[in-house]
């Protein structure tokens, strides 16, 4: 039986890339099925006690760009337009470190054959209620002091159980890949499980 699994993400972060890019090598090797939805870091930020750097509350600004594009594309043509889309932002920022978002935007809109609506979409609020919508049913899942990504997937006696991560890098491929992803099965359907972590010691490594 196809497993279902929602995905929360904001592909403007290099860790949840390499997440969805390993959850995407996962899909080849066992029955599951990918829900793909959008995160907002600008979202998750914004009641902050502390204000974060003026840089990084220019980056986070772009993060609503980027989720309201994804969503557009969803509107306009389906879930798979939206994950092709979020895919093309999530390569050509974390990949291929280009940091003129309005560029990548455009580009990424053109490579998935969508329409310039879409690229319009990233600079209008038309989305923001579905993109708030969305990311609120992931904090929802996943609970207090998570981030981007949220794994949403079946728990012990039929539940859903929303775990943050698997935070890793560089991506696991082929058996890791199946390994990890039958570890975090074992860990989601076990009941009373909460926090499993370690103290991240390099840098992020997208592919």
């Amino acid at each position: 039986m196809t497993t279902s699994v929602d995905f929360w993400i904001d592909p403007m972060s290099p860790w949840a890339w390499t997440t969805a890019r390993w959850l995407e090598e996962v899909q080849s090797m066992r029955d599951i099925k990918v829900n793909w939805r959008v995160m907002c870091l600008a979202i998750l930020h914004e009641n902050d006690e502390t204000p974060p750097p003026v840089q990084f509350q220019e980056w986070l600004r772009g993060t609503w760009n980027v989720a309201r594009v994804v969503e557009a594309a969803r509107a306009d043509s389906g879930d798979e337009s939206a994950r092709a889309l979020l895919f093309a932002i999530g390569r050509m920022s974390n990949v291929d470190r280009n940091r003129d978002l309005p560029a990548v935007i455009e580009a990424a809109v053109l490579e998935c054959g969508l329409p310039a609506s879409v690229t319009e979409a990233a600079t209008t609020t038309e989305f923001d209620a579905v993109v708030r919508t969305s990311h609120d049913a992931g904090m929802a899942l996943g609970g207090k002091d998570v981030g981007t990504p949220i794994l949403g997937m079946p728990g012990p006696n039929g539940t859903t159980v929303g775990l943050f991560g698997p935070v890793v890098s560089p991506t696991p491929r082929g058996d890791a890949a199946g390994r990890l992803w039958d570890g975090v099965v074992l860990i989601a359907q076990t009941p009373g499980f909460y926090e499993l972590k370690k103290e991240r010691t390099a840098k992020v490594w997208c592919d």
